[in-house]
């Protein structure tokens, strides 16, 4: 076996070089926090030290010839519980004692944390144990090669991994068919707009600017009055672009229901109760950028007048998913449900797996293209998933 001492800045820097000297088989031995440098013991930098060890017969991993799946890391479990065993048994000896310096309960708790974040690293597969079969490597890459993230992709094979035998994963029939309950599963949180005879149904529309809100309302509303006989009225208190309050007044001749268009929350309010014998009534709000805390204040005001029965936050699957998440967190207090849209202008659909792995809000609908009432579907987990899984052809 091979052991050597790697030093970096930080944890992130020195993992990347055990991983690029000792390839990703390496094992952790120990970490600590040292001191180089500096004068007389003042102005000493901080570094991490790691030991990581290697079978001799792995370490010319790097010159090897890569398989043409990459295969996919598993988190090396042993190497982190003896590290924190380690660690834990230090820290109960440390407090058996007397007294403990401030020096030494500050080292414990920079060791605890340099090990909590090498086992992030193990996690997202800097390191590992082995590599995982080329057939299971072939489903993870199938995954990302649509959008989803490699962390999404092996949560979603892991309980196949579990069941399925090893030789059975060259079925691809049989492997597709799993992952398929198994994207049905993680897709399965939807909910439509369920209108009532008996009373009105007040629905909001929420989101960022460009995100297709008016034309999402367009559908929705034409569907509603001209499919479902049923009686609507739309409301605009997007007064910021001319456009949407034209384009919302153009839906509304068209279909044949009023308009109305709202400069205040207290406007938002009357124009509610002057429609109160409708059944459905969509408010089109103006779009917010979710760092602008002032234009999100005013939103909370027009909405807290307004009382919608459901505020539904549209998103586009074609943001990324760091920008999809930081508006999500940001409207997800006002929200009940998402509709995602722009399918059709999207090549990477799978990152909607890491969407709804990460968010508890239920699909109403899904858009694709421009034409209404048509290019809208009711979000179900069939749906979701042959978008997902390429079964559908958005441009046929």
């Amino acid at each position: 076996m091979r052991v050597k001492r790697f030093v970096g800045d930080n944890v992130a820097d020195t993992m990347g070089k055990i991983k690029r000297e000792l390839g990703p088989e390496a094992v952790i031995l120990q970490t600590r926090q040292i001191k180089e440098g500096g004068f007389l013991g003042f102005f000493a930098r901080t570094k991490v030290e790691i030991t990581a060890a290697i079978e001799e017969r792995q370490q010319n991993y790097a010159a090897m010839k890569p398989a043409e799946d990459e295969p996919v890391k598993v988190v090396n479990t042993d190497a982190i519980k003896k590290a924190y065993e380690a660690y834990r048994e230090k820290e109960n000896e440390n407090t058996r004692e007397q007294s403990i310096s401030d020096d030494a309960q500050s080292e414990i708790k920079q060791m605890h944390n340099i090990l909590k974040e090498i086992k992030g690293h193990i996690t997202k597969g800097d390191l590992s144990s082995s590599a995982e079969s080329k057939p299971y490597s072939h489903w993870v890459n199938f995954l990302t090669d649509r959008g989803a993230s490699r962390e999404t992709a092996a949560e979603l094979l892991e309980p196949i991994r579990n069941d399925l035998a090893e030789d059975q994963w060259k079925n691809n029939a049989k492997v597709f068919e799993l992952l398929k309950n198994q994207v049905e599963r993680l897709c399965s949180n939807t909910e439509v707009i369920r209108p009532s005879k008996s009373r009105t149904l007040v629905v909001a529309m929420v989101g960022p600017t460009g995100v297709g809100k008016t034309t999402t309302i367009g559908k929705l509303a034409a569907g509603f009055s001209i499919i479902e006989r049923r009686k609507v009225a739309l409301v605009t208190a997007d007064t910021f672009r001319v456009a949407a309050v034209e384009q919302l007044r153009t839906f509304g001749e068209i279909i044949g229901v009023p308009v109305e268009v709202v400069m205040t929350p207290e406007g938002l309010k009357e124009a509610i109760d002057i429609h109160a014998d409708k059944e459905l009534i969509f408010i089109d709000t103006a779009g917010r950028s979710p760092q602008h805390d002032l234009h999100m204040d005013e939103l909370e005001a027009f909405l807290d007048k307004a009382k919608p029965d459901l505020t539904m936050l549209v998103m586009s699957v074609t943001t990324n998913l760091t920008d999809q998440m930081k508006v999500y967190e940001r409207f997800n207090g006002l929200s009940t449900h998402l509709i995602l849209t722009k399918l059709d202008e999207s090549f990477s659909l799978g990152s909607i797996l890491d969407l709804l792995a990460k968010t508890n809000l239920p699909v109403a609908y899904l858009t694709n293209g421009q034409n209404v009432p048509d290019d809208i579907d009711a979000a179900t987990s069939e749906k979701l998933t042959r978008y997902v899984l390429g079964e559908d052809n958005l441009y046929a």
